[in-house]
């Protein structure tokens, strides 16, 4: 194995600096890092055109049939989401009484950045709160949604307020209310407890399951191509008189990969750094909206590791399979068509993990669930994000790993004879059939 793999940092070395410094690579990386940091920004930008930028409600007259509306406190209130707005109660006005009728006059002709609130209460029914405002004045659409919002919330406060309600039993009434099922035997002792996951945990494993895949579908694509260039260039031949294909096929792979992850990397820190200038601008994380203390309160080093090797793993895994496409073609044409048994392989993975993670929601630990996490296809996508949220016992960590590693010791071997076998052909792209029947 020593002879075999003797070369394989030279010819990593290599490929690394020759596509680090290939104008194709300074370009587009160039072109992600801008994106990136132009990523927060933007997202606020249309974030913001859906919010009020302006505050031109100066005047708020309050027709309330229920008595609970403090106008000092809800001026309070407005005074805190931005609104310089007097509040001022009027009686109960009715629809078709004259009082509601001049009223409306008065704001239309001389009051246009005035507004109504009408309060009502039917008996039995629902509280209604209406806002009307002059449609010939500089009140907009979107700050009158805005400003009944905060009145709304206003409102159902000084509800509960009325009722002898504080603000920390308001605060548990609105809490999320999180159940566990167990089944217990004659003795009160626990047998069974629900073992599925939040619906957070779903989205959060199903993001980190798609974030991986992209990071394969580009490390794949960049080693298949390297792979099928270097073919038809020949340049091969010449490395072949002093390297062994599997040194070739182990440096052009993790050379690769570390392009990718020096892609992946920058994206990264240029986006927390986007993140981090637009939230000192506007006082919003975007990132920290995105974080649950549920998944943060399951972290730890051990399981942060597990995570990182196992999609390390997993990426030079599906990395060796883009090499075995790229050994197949001889030409940059077939390249495409050579990538669809690293493609199949891929969604195969993938569309098990989603399944996976899928029945962890509905039904919890089980079978299936098992078997995605411990199928080489589908461990590398389902694992990092199972071990993250505390869904993978270190027995079943283990078992994965180490098939996972066989399968890609044998993987490499095969490649490395394939590459060998087919580096002077020039005829069509060979069949799996014809890639197993190879000694």
């Amino acid at each position: 194995m020593k002879n075999k793999l003797t070369g394989w940092k030279d010819i990593f070395r290599f490929t690394l600096i020759q596509t680090l410094k290939s104008k194709a690579f300074i370009v587009s990386f160039v072109i992600l890092i801008v994106l990136a940091l132009a990523a927060s920004p933007v997202i606020n930008m249309i974030n913001k055109e859906g919010e009020n930028n302006s505050y031109t409600i100066n005047k708020l007259y309050v027709s309330d049939e229920t008595g609970i509306f403090d106008t000092k406190k809800a001026g309070d209130v407005l005074t805190e989401e931005g609104w310089s707005t007097t509040v001022k109660a009027v009686p109960v006005l009715a629809e078709d009484s004259e009082e509601y009728t001049d009223l409306i006059i008065q704001l239309a002709e001389n009051e246009k950045e005035s507004a109504l609130l009408l309060i009502r209460c039917a008996e039995g029914g629902p509280v209604s709160l209406y806002l009307e405002y002059p449609e010939s004045g500089k009140i907009e659409n979107k700050e009158a949604k805005a400003f009944t919002q905060v009145l709304s919330g206003y409102f159902e406060r000084a509800r509960f307020a009325a009722q002898g309600i504080t603000d920390s039993q308001q605060e548990l009434l609105a809490a999320e209310v999180i159940t566990n099922v167990l089944q217990t035997n004659a003795d009160g002792d626990v047998e069974a407890a629900d073992t599925s996951i939040s619906s957070f945990e779903y989205w959060f494993l199903y993001a980190l399951l798609f974030i991986i895949m992209m990071i394969c579908m580009m490390s794949g694509s960049q080693v298949a191509t390297a792979i099928v260039t270097e073919k038809s260039s020949k340049v091969v031949e010449y490395l072949l008189t002093s390297v062994r294909p599997l040194a070739i096929i182990v440096g052009k792979v993790l050379a690769m990969l570390c392009v990718v992850l020096t892609e992946v990397g920058g994206l990264l820190v240029a986006f927390v750094i986007s993140n981090q200038l637009s939230g000192q601008q506007n006082g919003e994380n975007m990132l920290a909206k995105l974080v649950s203390p549920e998944v943060l309160s399951a972290l730890n080093p051990l399981n942060i590791i597990i995570c990182f090797v196992f999609i390390g793993l997993g990426l030079v895994f599906y990395a060796t399979l883009a090499g075995l496409a790229g050994a197949t073609v001889s030409r940059m044409e077939e390249a495409g068509e050579g990538l669809i048994l690293f493609s199949f392989s891929v969604l195969v993975g993938v569309y098990v993990g989603m399944g996976a993670a899928g029945s962890l929601l509905g039904s919890g630990d089980n079978a299936f669930a098992l078997f995605a996490m411990l199928f080489p296809l589908s461990s590398p996508f389902l694992m990092p994000g199972a071990v993250l949220i505390g869904k993978a016992e270190l027995w079943v960590v283990a078992a994965a790993f180490a098939i996972l590693l066989v399968l890609l010791i044998l993987l490499f071997a095969f490649v490395a004879r394939v590459y060998e076998a087919l580096i002077v052909y020039n005829g069509n792209r060979v069949g799996i059939r014809q890639l197993f029947k190879m000694r």
